[in-house]
């Protein structure tokens, strides 16, 4: 029996239980089931020369977001915006949108050229596309012995 008295609860709010949250647990961000997070929600794909990297930035800004590649660890930060109207008409009734500043670090499975990486914004969806390059690190070169 699982140690967490809420594991069923929790499995019928999460179906895909630990391994949804096993891809977000290294980055020690977030508050961890979907939908309660600060962090933008990501799909990686891959193509024939790139990766692409998709994540969701609604009512974000793009002058108000920074994004990073070092290591093939790709960086997305930023700020949302304000709160809408219902912060100087009244009192909230339900308050379920973040408005915090946030931060996502993922980790790109193959090398990248940072150089040729492209990057756009349409109806709230980063869209960064890297391409990708032989790793060297991982070719085997026979050296002669004279």
């Amino acid at each position: 029996m699982p140690k967490d008295r809420f594991f069923h609860i929790k499995m019928i709010n999460n179906p895909l239980g630990s391994f949804e949250e096993s891809g977000r647990s290294d980055e020690g961000e977030g508050k961890g089931m979907v939908g309660e997070t600060e962090t933008p929600l990501v799909d990686i794909y891959e193509q024939s020369e790139a990766i692409v990297l998709e994540a969701d930035l609604p009512g974000v800004e793009p002058a108000e977001v920074a994004v990073r590649l070092v290591d093939n660890q790709v960086t997305i930060e930023g700020r949302r915006g304000q709160r809408g109207e219902g912060q100087g008409a009244g009192h909230y009734l339900r308050m379920e949108r973040c408005f915090e500043d946030f931060r996502r670090i993922i980790h790109l499975p193959f090398a990248v050229d940072p150089q040729k990486a492209e990057a756009s914004y349409r109806q709230g969806v980063l869209i960064l596309r890297f391409p990708k390059i032989e790793d060297r690190r991982k070719r085997a070169i026979k050296i002669e012995i004279k």
